[in-house]
């Protein structure tokens, strides 16, 4: 069977990537039966291309850290509200803690509690009616894929029922990968897609699918129905009426999230062993070699616009600035 891409549409561009922020190293609280808080900790600004991504990576981290920890706490204090508060109240105020994962974490935490420390939490879902049992039955067609304006930047694919399921996936992610859309295969094999958490609603409410009078008989653009994966937690479906089977929800939340504090912390370990055996430190070395060389240069010119671009250069730095520089260990 064979999937072929005919048109693609626009590129995708990453986009909602985590402020750069400057490392220092991280004591990683070790939690023992439950996850402790964490202390947020303050990082000293530095320099733009110092590490920007390693420093991306520990921030995003430490904010995942941060959501996880407070709901650790918050599940301990539900499980004590089941018994003796308003169970009911008590659920639906730790459900509206947890929609707001995707913000807490700056994007980092999945509905899986997967860590992502480029910022790109992704929803998983399916599409009604497009599975590779669908796909395997009935002749060739062309299918063409559609977001938002729907006559726009549609890319098509054409199915051949031969064709195997790798294959069928392979097809489909290149076309629908310049929407933000990628094509994979869930936990069970089955055919799924995923896009960033952030164009989850656009994707949703948009994605459009023409096909040529078989699988899609109207020959025109329709809104295909798009069902969510389940989530790793979902509060909302705890009932409060069933204590005994909340209770369970509540440990396997807990299991859950201990298992994604201590992925997350892992990723601050290997950053902190990182800062130790050096590549910060000969990265910050390099620049201010080069930093060196060039106002040596400079100097050497000894002519007016030399002197001007010395002083300018100078001008911003203050002593505090100097003094902390002159205390820093050597790398």
């Amino acid at each position: 069977m064979q999937l072929s891409v005919v048109d693609s549409g626009r590129q995708v561009t990453a986009r909602g990537a985590v402020e750069s922020v400057s490392l220092t190293r991280t004591e990683l609280p070790a939690p023992v039966g439950k996850v402790e808080p964490v202390a947020r900790t303050t990082l000293r600004p530095g320099l733009k291309s110092y590490d920007g991504q390693l420093n991306r990576q520990v921030s995003g981290a430490q904010q995942a850290l941060q959501f996880l920890s407070e709901a650790d706490a918050r599940l301990r204090v539900l499980r004590k509200e089941m018994n003796s508060g308003d169970a009911a109240a008590a659920i639906e105020k730790f459900n509206q803690f947890w929609q707001q994962r995707a913000s807490a974490s700056a994007g980092t935490l999945d509905g899986n509690l997967k860590f992502n420390s480029d910022a790109k939490a992704k929803q998983e879902f399916s599409v009604r009616g497009l599975s590779f049992e669908t796909l395997r039955n009935g002749d060739t067609e062309t299918l063409s894929f559609a977001v938002g304006k729907w006559s726009r930047q549609a890319s098509s694919i054409t199915v051949d029922p031969t064709q195997s399921e790798t294959a069928m996936v392979t097809a489909l992610d290149r076309a629908l990968t310049p929407m933000g859309v990628r094509a994979t295969r869930d936990a069970r094999g089955e055919l799924a897609f995923s896009v960033s958490e952030k164009d989850w609603p656009q994707i949703r409410d948009s994605l459009a699918i023409r096909g040529g009078g078989r699988r899609f008989p109207t020959g025109q653009f329709n809104h295909v129905r798009t069902v969510v994966a389940e989530q790793a937690i979902q509060p909302s479906h705890w009932n409060a009426a069933d204590p005994r089977q909340a209770l369970q929800d509540i440990s396997q939340a807990q299991l859950l999230i201990r298992k994604s504090y201590g992925d997350v912390r892992g990723v601050l370990e290997e950053a902190a062993q990182s800062i130790d055996g050096g590549s910060v430190a000969d990265a910050r070395g390099a620049y201010w070699q080069d930093f060196a060389a060039g106002f040596a240069d400079t100097l050497e010119r000894a002519d007016g616009e030399a002197v001007s671009t010395t002083v300018r250069t100078v001008a911003g730095i203050s002593k505090r600035t100097v003094s902390s520089l002159l205390a820093a260990p050597p790398a």
